[in-house]
């Protein structure tokens, strides 16, 4: 994922503007915890953010914050979202772009180095991929027969 200043000032326009919170207000008020929770996780799982780097970002926006607490508010981010649902949507929003683009990255890291590999290791990933591929094809089956129910 690039991890451009331009892409992440928009990941944090666009969370800003879906909750309509200040991320980086000095406040303890839940809902501005929850959405800083939800940059941190994104900045974590999909720019692959480290601690120092999240810590960097809020005093670059005039918030400091500890190492503790950012690793408190990244495991917090699941029950956060279990109370506030709207959590679980503006993450959703925010990442179907992001994830189109991690695993089109992924493919491209993948097939260089292929080349390289044995043809028995070449055989248990095939074997690995032809699973992987067949368990989502069963569970895209099982949502669309799911929305056709409902």
């Amino acid at each position: 994922m690039m991890r451009t200043k331009s892409r992440i000032r928009s990941l944090i326009d666009e969370i800003e503007t879906l909750s309509n919170i200040n991320i980086f207000q000095n406040t303890r008020r839940r809902e501005v915890v929850e959405v800083r929770s939800l940059l941190y996780t994104i900045l974590r799982n999909f720019y692959r953010f480290n601690l120092r780097e999240i810590q960097d970002l809020c005093s670059e926006h005039g918030y400091e914050i500890t190492h503790a607490s950012v690793i408190h508010s990244l495991k917090s981010f699941n029950i956060y979202k279990s109370y506030n649902k709207n959590l679980d949507d503006w993450f959703h929003a925010v990442i179907i772009e992001l994830e189109e683009d991690v695993a089109s990255q992924r493919i491209d890291f993948i097939k260089p180095k292929l080349k390289y590999l044995s043809e028995e290791n070449l055989l248990k990933l095939s074997t690995v991929v032809k699973e992987m591929y067949e368990e989502a094809i069963i569970n895209m089956k099982e949502e669309s027969l799911q929305t056709l129910q409902t």
